[in-house]
């Protein structure tokens, strides 16, 4: 079933959102794809599991502000969705405050221990056995905790206890296991197994993964939310909990110490900002690539007549791939933890840069050598995502994420914690400007994200998917806007991706809804197109919510390449 929508309104107020073709109601169940537009009054949060979306509701519900709620729906995701996010990893959070209208960015995404070297992952032998990804080697200082934390206190109406507690009971009553959970699990068993007494791995049953309809209880977890709430955020940084982390971290290969947690912060970021045709976008600046490349896509696909190119023609997908080819030369370039490197970030955003990598595309050609541009010229001074609004119209964009389904592998005994594996997100060259260093934040992709119309919030969206994410929401952004489709018809129409490495073009992936003429003609013009799945989690899965300014109504939708919900009031 998809996503388990709560509809709080008559249908009648659905074509206030801009519905578009194929709109499903009584058949949704049916065809878990079909486009579907939850429509509220007061609050929405959308999220990648119905359970989370609905414990921010409640929270709004109870007098909890969109801050608040976000909080709750994090800390739910690291219970319903463990293998993509929780308190063993980092994200980023973009707020927009109704009453003054300014954006507040704060990032927690994890770092370099102080062990760390530019050159820790060149041997051979940490490229055979995979010290980026899996083990204690791959585990980064986790950031979430401490960002949740800072927003809570800072711009939050309840405590810890508060948000934790639709968390604390989940962990504690258990849940049903979806199909899709089940199947994450069984393909990350060698790793959770390797890296864990099997007995002691909640996601398993006596040493077997867990199965569709079975329910997963994680006490351990619970307990270091209770611990959290009574103690604070020293129970993790300094306390206890950060004494399993780092002795789970060291006996996997690993060297963390409790010196690298007492010293990990979350800090407030200037957010980038660009516009496309009169939208004002808002999004994550360094260590974050996504916001910055969100915005020289756009500016780039600005130069374009996009609703003649047809969507998703040969024309149009051809013209996306040679942009994102472009882009990703510049990503490999120059993105890296601004703390640690110069950013060319106002010359990447600016339309005049843009400018200069639309004149190297063709229609007929496809580019062979890519080739970095000159952005200082210009200068003029996988992951779950979930999305809020209040009552308000305070809204949360916020992306976090443990990287690869289930991290490292590695879990903190006694905790119920999985650890992140965001050491794979540098870049094994010692030369390049995103090679790892103590303290360093490693580079990201993650792109919470705000649109504005004429001063007034019109969208909030993100996505999970590593590299794919912000090229993913450049094609929901030009759905919308472009096309003219519905939220949720924009998020489930098919998508592409495509980047370049080395200089060199990469495949241009597809997904399987695209029309065999339409890869012909493509492959005809020189890309080499690999076919995916029809609703491929490859692509992410978005979450998103759209706001009506004629009638005040609020429209969220996720995406059904994942197990997701929008959940409204």
């Amino acid at each position: 079933m998809k996503r388990r929508a709560i509809l709080t309104v008559a249908v009648a107020l659905l074509a206030v959102c801009g519905i578009g073709r194929g709109m499903v109601l009584a058949d949704a169940a049916v065809d878990p794809h079909a486009p579907l537009d939850v429509v509220a009054r007061h609050g929405m949060v959308a999220a990648a599991h119905p359970l989370a979306a609905q414990a921010g509701v409640d929270v709004m519900k109870a007098g909890g502000n969109a801050i608040d709620a976000a909080i709750a729906t994090a800390l739910t995701l690291n219970v319903v969705e463990p293998n993509a996010s929780g308190l063993g990893g980092g994200g980023f959070m973009v707020i927009r405050f109704a009453k003054t209208g300014d954006v507040a960015v704060i990032d927690y995404r994890e770092k370099a221990p102080l062990s760390a070297t530019r050159d820790m992952y060149a041997s051979d032998q940490a490229k055979s056995e995979r010290w980026t990804q899996l083990g204690g080697t791959a585990v980064g200082v986790p950031g979430t905790l401490k960002g949740l934390e800072m927003a809570l206190e800072m711009y939050g109406t309840l405590t810890f206890a508060d948000v934790a507690a639709p968390a604390i009971k989940l962990a504690e009553e258990g849940f049903e296991v979806s199909s899709e959970l089940s199947g994450i699990i069984k393909d990350n068993y060698e790793k959770l197994a390797t890296y864990n007494d099997p007995d002691k791995v909640p996601y398993f049953r006596d040493g077997l993964p867990l199965e569709a309809g079975d329910i997963l209880c994680n006490p351990e977890l619970a307990a270091t939310f209770r611990l959290i709430a009574e103690k604070g955020s020293d129970a993790f940084y300094r306390g206890p909990v950060g004494e399993a982390v780092v002795a789970a971290v060291n006996k996997s290969g690993g060297n963390m110490t409790m010196q690298d947690l007492a010293d990990y912060d979350a800090v407030m970021r200037t957010p980038v900002k660009g516009t496309y045709r009169g939208l004002e976008i808002i999004s994550m600046p360094p260590p974050s690539s996504g916001g910055t490349h969100l915005i020289e896509i756009l500016n780039v696909m600005e130069n374009y007549d996009v609703k003649a190119l047809g969507h998703n023609t040969p024309d149009y997908m051809h013209t996306l791939a040679e942009v994102f080819k472009l882009v990703f030369a510049d990503r490999a370039a120059y993105m890296a933890d601004a703390d640690f490197v110069k950013v060319p970030m106002a010359g990447l955003t600016t339309k005049e840069y843009a400018q200069t990598l639309f004149d190297q595309i063709a229609p007929d050609k496809v580019l062979t050598e890519l080739k970095p541009g000159d952005p200082e010229n210009f200068e003029h001074e996988s992951t779950t995502h979930l999305t809020v609004i209040d009552e308000e119209g305070n809204i949360v964009s916020l992306t976090q994420t443990i990287n690869y389904f289930f991290g490292s592998g590695v879990m903190a005994d006694g905790t119920g914690l999985l650890l992140n594996n965001e050491m794979d997100d540098f870049s094994t060259n010692p030369a390049s400007v995103s090679a790892p260093e103590p303290g360093k934040r490693p580079l990201s992709s993650m792109s919470p994200t705000i649109v504005l119309k004429d001063g007034k919030p019109f969208m909030a969206l993100g996505t999970p998917g590593a590299t794919r994410i912000f090229p993913s929401m450049a094609q929901i952004i030009m759905n919308i806007v472009d096309f003219g489709m519905g939220l949720d018809e924009a998020i489930e129409a098919p998508r592409m991706f495509c980047s370049s490495s080395a200089g060199k073009p990469g495949t241009l992936f597809v997904e399987s809804r695209i029309p065999v003429e339409v890869r012909d003609a493509l492959t005809a013009l020189g890309h080499t197109v690999s076919v995916r799945g029809d609703y491929d989690s490859y692509f992410g899965g978005a979450q998103a919510i759209l706001l009506d300014q004629s009638s005040g109504m609020i429209c969220g939708a996720a995406d059904s390449r994942r197990l997701g919900a929008a959940v409204g009031f």
